[in-house]
């Protein structure tokens, strides 16, 4: 069964080598996740930032 998720913030972040990178806060109305624009889940860190599951990058925020 497919959820239906919703934008419900966005947060542009910068990766390691510079680039902007843009994250989508979702919701379903039950969970909450954050996804890159091709709808990969990200982890979101302790410290604010985000990390791309399989990759060594963490993504600074830059603005909300």
């Amino acid at each position: 069964m497919s959820k239906d998720w919703k934008n419900i913030q966005i947060i542009e972040c910068e990766a390691g080598d510079g680039s902007t990178i843009t994250i989508f806060r979702q919701s379903s109305g039950r969970q909450e996740r954050y996804v890159l624009g091709n709808g990969q889940e990200v982890t979101a860190n302790a410290d604010g930032s985000f990390s791309i599951p399989g990759a060594n990058s963490v993504l600074s925020v830059e603005s909300v």
